[in-house]
């Protein structure tokens, strides 16, 4: 296991003394070595895995996890779309596990059948047509090792670009039962003559896909000149990539009763090469619309019953998701400490005993129904709750708070 590092350097100035030169370590994730006896070779995955804001408490949370191939081209970008976009208040998306998957033979491992490459489609490639062991490598291998190595929750999402968006394309379509979501980066369609159009199109008459996810993305490699709009009827070699997954497109769009949530989207602007980090960041949003508490700032308002909001929205969340999901206690914690300053002790109360039901193991849980107790001018019960925290975590500010009432 090798840690992945990413030096800093920083510029100590002083009026007095030469400047120096320091560096500092950011440790983002860890590349694992994986045997695999599916391809009868080792595999290397980059694994980040989010730190709980919180330390202790007694429920130990558990992510979801991103499997992410051409993992050593994608990783970072991704990384930081999921530190940004899902931490914090407002969060589009939950905490997630990424599982970054790198090839040692690109070719053969993204692609479902032996065909020609684009350039020479009827010179059949030798190094080609593995996809099928790559996803039983997925299924029986990598996913069981993640699962038992990490804190993982039972809902997974695969994404790829160009041949690695053509293999979440076939994993949808041949392991439905794999993945929940799917976020295919202008994908090879053209691939063995649109092989895995026509198979869209038997998979979703079978209505194989509910309550799956897709989201595809469509890169600009139009010649100059000519719109979308004009050459789904062309013909010319050039356009042979852009015209399959505009045919996919059709398929899925003349289906509407297949079960599949999906939505595509045209980037006039990004190329075959630049359009990942625009589509991660939609992809993420399209795929957990409806994770997001939207109007959020109707929290605040002491005439909502926020908390009762809060513990709805998470309820549907978890059942989309199939596990159960708790809102984050920092946030909580913050909005009931809101409601305290504004002396609203009814809406405090609610948001800090979500907490205590939330998180009983957690000092601070304790300590903030202690300045609950405090503000209503129960000292008893403030003591006793600001020793509980001091029980749970000996550092915790609730000691301070306790010897000020003793």
């Amino acid at each position: 296991m090798i840690n992945i590092k990413i030096a800093v350097f920083l510029l100590a100035l002083s009026g007095l003394v030469n400047s120096a030169e320091k560096s500092q370590d950011i440790v983002v994730g860890t590349i694992e070595t994986i045997h695999s006896n599916i391809l009868d070779e080792d595999k290397k995955v980059w694994v980040y895995v989010p730190k709980p804001k919180l330390n202790g408490g007694q429920n130990k949370p558990v992510y979801p996890v991103v499997y992410l191939l051409d993992g050593n081209d994608h990783f970072h970008s991704m990384m930081g779309l999921m530190e940004k976009k899902c931490r914090g208040d407002g969060s589009a998306c939950p905490e997630m596990i990424l599982v970054a998957v790198t090839h040692n033979n690109r070719q053969r491992e993204l692609t479902p059948t032996r065909a020609g490459s684009y350039t020479q489609p009827e010179k059949i490639s030798e190094n080609s047509g593995g996809g099928e062991a790559f996803s039983a490598y997925l299924e029986k291998e990598l996913i069981p090792y993640i699962s038992a190595k990490y804190p993982v929750a039972p809902y997974r999402v695969l994404v790829g670009h160009s041949l690695g968006g053509l293999t979440v394309i076939h994993n949808l379509i041949q392991h439905p039962a794999l993945f929940d979501a799917y976020l295919a980066i202008d994908p090879s369609m053209w691939w063995d003559n649109g092989l895995l159009v026509r198979q869209m199109e038997t998979a979703l008459k079978e209505n194989r896909f509910a309550s799956k996810s897709l989201y595809l993305a469509v890169a600009n490699t139009l010649k100059k000149g000519v719109e979308i709009d004009q050459v789904r009827s062309a013909t010319d070699p050039k356009s042979l990539h852009i015209r399959a997954i505009l045919k996919l497109v059709d398929t899925l769009d003349a289906h509407p009763q297949s079960g599949l949530r999906w939505k595509w989207k045209y980037y006039p602007e990004e190329s075959h090469g630049s359009i990942p980090i625009m589509a991660e960041y939609d992809g993420l949003n399209f795929l957990f619309d409806f994770y997001k508490l939207t109007e959020f700032e109707r929290l605040y308002d002491e005439k909502v019953d926020g908390a009762r909001e809060m513990r709805q929205h998470f309820e549907k969340i978890s059942k989309r998701m199939g596990y159960k999901l708790l809102p984050d206690q920092e946030m909580v914690d913050w909005l009931g400490q809101h409601f305290l300053r504004e002396k609203k002790l009814k809406n405090a109360h609610d948001f800090l005993h979500m907490n205590m039901e939330n998180q009983p193991r957690h000092a601070l849980s304790y300590e903030s129904m202690g300045d609950y107790y405090l503000a209503a001018g129960d000292q008893g019960r403030a003591k006793d709750a600001y020793q509980q925290a001091v029980n749970l975590d000996a550092n915790s500010k609730a000691k301070g708070k306790l010897d000020k009432l003793s």
